[in-house]
């Protein structure tokens, strides 16, 4: 086995276009989301997601980001919905609690409106019931997808989630790995897609319960178990792709000579992203729309 191996100059060039344009695609969703403070309008866990996608479905990733999970500013959503204090009347039922409360003290219909004390702790009362009902419309609106969304963008934005844990997953798998020199047989490949899984199954789980958690309002086992049940089945077909590919370059096109430190690696690694997306695609329709899995933000 060499060890020696030098990659081509012309595929090392040809890879640092493809990563560098992957590091591009990564920032745009980023400087965008904090541009238009992102934190305030959209589901917490969405915000990595978008750019780890982008570094390797960076055009796909951006029209889905930009048509579907764009996050609106701060001025507009305030524009959009002003201060509930500003208009408490919304709520019907203001007038009715109201009447309700001035015949019990056994005035007629709209005598609250002249007792002072009364009224003004009755306006508290109001603004803090109407203020509730904002902030639970926000957080609705928040975790909510977009009914006139496709379900292939469903189901793609589905995919993200896993893809997420993936690259995370591979990321430290491979350094690891690279860093301790272990093997099986003499060859690090092995113990790669060993360690990778594992790490990526563990960033997969984190992603798909803090999508399902917040939409659900349960943060107990329960949801903690929804996203083993989704994210195992995603994931594994996600993996399957992925690792696919990984034994194709390393065992049949290079013979174990690519090391994880060259570009070609990484690129190849970046294909491999490309490829998993394509195999966990069906499994996660098959979930999103058997209600196994839930859409994502």
């Amino acid at each position: 086995m060499d060890y020696q191996y030098h990659v081509p100059e012309a595929l090392t060039l040809i890879a640092g276009i493809f990563l560098v344009a992957g590091t591009v695609f990564l920032i745009i969703p980023i400087l965008d989301m904090l541009n238009r403070r992102g934190w305030k309008s959209m589901m917490l866990i969405m915000i990595p997601v978008w750019p780890i996608n982008a570094s390797y479905l960076g055009p796909l990733t951006l029209y889905l980001y930009f048509k579907y999970g764009r996050p609106t500013r701060s001025e507009e959503s305030h524009h959009q919905h002003p201060d509930s204090a500003a208009k408490p009347t919304h709520d019907p039922s203001l007038d009715t609690s109201r009447d309700h409360y001035d015949m019990e003290m056994g005035a007629g219909p709209h005598v609250g409106h002249h007792m002072g004390p009364i009224h003004v702790m009755d306006n508290k009362t109001d603004i803090h019931d109407s203020s509730n009902k904002d902030n639970m419309h926000d957080t609705h609106k928040m975790h909510a997808h977009s009914p006139d969304r496709p379900t292939w963008a469903t189901v793609m934005i589905g995919v993200f989630h896993c893809g997420s844990g993936c690259v995370l997953g591979d990321l430290v798998g491979e350094w690891l790995v690279y860093g301790t020199g272990a093997s099986i047989n003499g060859s690090g490949l092995w113990v790669s897609l060993l360690v990778d899984y594992a790490f990526a199954l563990l960033f997969g789980i984190f992603f798909q319960y803090f999508s399902i958690a917040p939409m659900s309002g349960d943060y107990g086992p329960n949801s903690l178990a929804r996203a083993i049940k989704a994210d195992f089945l995603s994931l594994t077909a996600f993996e399957v792709g992925l690792f696919g590919w990984m034994v194709a370059f390393q065992v049949g096109i290079w013979d174990y000579q690519v090391m994880t430190n060259t570009w070609l690696y990484w690129w190849m690694m970046q294909i491999g992203m490309v490829i998993g997306s394509m195999t966990a695609f069906p499994v996660n329709w098959w979930l999103i729309t058997r209600k196994i899995k839930e859409p994502c933000a």
